[in-house]
């Protein structure tokens, strides 16, 4: 099936429509090559049996944002035998440690923030390892199923346990939605494979829809000052993912309703004032908040949804102001009065995670440069290897 013809913007790079044929099973065309101290614990969640799994009959099936055979046919090589299953024991309750110790969320206390680390390391471990089996898949030519066959057994493990659906803390609660996105996004790099057998895929797909509807509610409340800001538009991409890797439209249509929240703030100026108000670490924040959203653009164009327009392009301007921001922060300074911290200059690793789709785009040449002294650029978060997938 071929993809539909996609809305372009002034100066973006055009790129080739490609077919591809899946396995019955699947049954899902893949869309366009993008070019890049703790609160008391909640109640558990509906049971993982609630979410269904919808099998589309239609050409209107929710398409992923990566072409994997396109991405392998394009950066493809060799590749080793791939590593064991992940040992990761299913993490079901997720405790984080919150960290911040002051009233604008700037500052951060070591010890504290050690101890998040250490609490919660099992669960990025694994993660990471999931993400790295995905993107050896994508990237394996010959294609390699073992890599896809091993990340979808660890997802298969931690779905029969219902992993991450059991009490969380507020700081537990923001890892999880972290780790949603990133399983999602890395799922629907061996969505289509074949050599994987039909019940893992299915599964695996009602687990993660099972997630995105226990992390919903939490962001559905106006009164709380996450569900304008980067929190919600990095849960909203996690929410969409999940909705295209199990055919669900009402999570993927609430995850980019989570994007508008974020475009309606970006002022004419490009800043987000929630994200501003983060003092010392404000361009940090707006890094932060760019990445979710270049991603929830693409996952939006990939079907049919121009994102990158809405709001006279609001994300476009974001956009411009962080790369003014990591160009010279002089301008944060001035605005928040305090010096910039959690930038790099030049930026790399998660500060450019956004760069690679974004800027396959939109070419400009400041990110350019920056791009060729920083990759391959990975961020687990956004599914891992984006220069892999979408240079």
């Amino acid at each position: 099936m071929s993809s539909p013809a996609r809305a372009r913007h002034p100066g973006q790079r055009t790129r080739p429509a490609i077919s591809a044929t899946f396995t019955i099973f699947t049954g899902w065309a893949v869309g366009l090559v993008a070019c890049k101290a703790s609160a008391p614990l909640a109640t558990p969640p509906s049971p993982i049996a609630a979410a269904a799994v919808s099998v589309p009959a239609t050409p209107d099936w929710l398409r992923a944002p990566i072409d994997v055979e396109a991405r392998r046919a394009r950066v493809g090589r060799p590749m080793p035998a791939p590593p064991a299953v992940p040992a990761t024991a299913p993490i079901r309750d997720v405790a984080g440690v919150s960290f911040y110790v002051d009233d604008s969320k700037s500052v951060a206390d070591p010890e504290l923030r050690a101890q998040n680390l250490a609490a919660l390391a099992p669960l990025r471990r694994f993660v990471a390892d999931v993400v790295a089996l995905s993107d050896g898949w994508m990237v394996s030519r010959p294609a390699d199923p073992r890599y896809a066959q091993r990340a979808a057994e660890a997802l298969a493990d931690w779905a029969a346990a219902g992993a991450l659906l059991g009490q969380v803390n507020q700081q537990g609660s923001y890892e999880r939605e972290w780790t949603l996105g990133s399983l999602a996004l890395a799922y629907l790099k061996i969505r289509d494979v074949g050599a994987v057998p039909a019940p893992q895929h299915a599964a695996i797909q009602r687990w993660l829809c099972a997630i995105a509807s226990a992390v919903r509610p939490n962001y559905e409340r106006a009164d709380r000052k996450s569900s304008s800001n980067n929190h919600v538009y990095w849960t909203g991409m996690a929410v969409a993912a999940a909705g295209v890797a199990c055919q669900d439209r009402g999570h993927f249509a609430w995850g980019l309703a989570r994007a508008r929240i974020g475009l309606a703030q970006v002022g004419t100026d490009g800043l987000l004032p929630l994200e501003l108000a983060r003092e010392r670490l404000a361009l940090h924040y707006h890094v932060f908040a760019l990445s979710p959203l270049v991603m929830l653009a693409e996952l939006a164009v990939a079907n049919g949804v121009p994102l990158y327009d809405e709001r006279d392009h609001a994300l476009r301007r974001l956009a411009e102001r962080v790369i003014a921001g990591l160009t010279d922060a002089h301008d944060f300074e001035q605005l928040t009065g305090f010096a910039q911290e959690q930038v790099t200059s030049p930026p790399h690793r998660a500060d450019l995670a956004w760069a690679e789709p974004y800027c396959a785009r939109f070419p400009d040449a400041r990110v350019a440069a920056w791009l060729d002294d920083a990759r391959p650029v990975r961020d687990v978060r956004l599914g891992g290897d984006l220069t892999a997938a979408f240079r």
